[in-house]
């Protein structure tokens, strides 16, 4: 999305919107940012005490594509990689079905951020389901002096995503990931997060 910059009047600053967020900017073109990912509502399906593991594939039907998943946490100031920062992942799994009950705790995991804020995990493309485009559940939480994160992670080319649906916000955009293949020959997609400061 091309930045859309709106014109100083009468001694108001100007703000300027991009795939960020919203940002001030101030008189001498420098801009004080705000880049927080984009929040989503808990929703019915989390559930506590997952497993720490990064490896959330499961046996299944073999139909779905795997995929890498990597990405970096950041402080509010957009720039301070948030160490040790606790992601809780969660997904539906082949048959659009959360597993709530299971030992097994089907698709999900936790794990820590390293000393760079960075995280990876592999799992599998979920579905779509209900109407909803296809989608990875993400809370980041226990970083101190930040709110707790919770947010959604998206596919490029997934026709259920429309705007004002799911996707209601500029800086969405940057949640809606092309699938690449990486060094290795693995599928992957790459999803930074920033945080706001509580």
């Amino acid at each position: 999305m091309k930045r859309r910059q709106f014109v100083k009047i009468g001694g108001i600053l100007a703000y300027a919107m991009s795939t960020s967020g919203f940002t001030i900017l101030q008189d001498d073109g420098s801009t004080i940012g705000d880049c927080a990912t984009t929040t989503d509502l808990l929703g019915p399906f989390f559930r506590e005490d997952a497993p720490f593991r990064t490896d959330l594939r499961h046996p299944s039907k073999g139909q779905e594509q795997s995929i890498n998943v990597i990405g970096q946490v950041f402080l509010s100031d957009c720039k301070t990689p948030a160490a040790n920062a606790l992601i809780d992942i969660w997904h539906c799994d082949e048959d659009q079905e959360y597993d709530m009950k299971s030992d097994a705790f089907k698709c999900r995991g936790r794990f820590y951020t390293d000393e760079e804020g960075k995280y990876e995990f592999q799992t599998v493309v979920p579905p779509p389901y209900g109407g909803r485009p296809k989608h990875i559940h993400y809370l980041v939480d226990q970083v101190e002096g930040h709110q707790q994160l919770i947010t959604q992670l998206y596919f490029k080319g997934d026709k259920l995503i429309k705007p004002g649906n799911w996707i209601k916000y500029p800086w969405d955009d940057k949640r809606i990931l092309d699938i690449y293949q990486n060094e290795n020959q693995m599928m992957e997609v790459s999803l930074n997060l920033y945080l706001t400061a509580s």
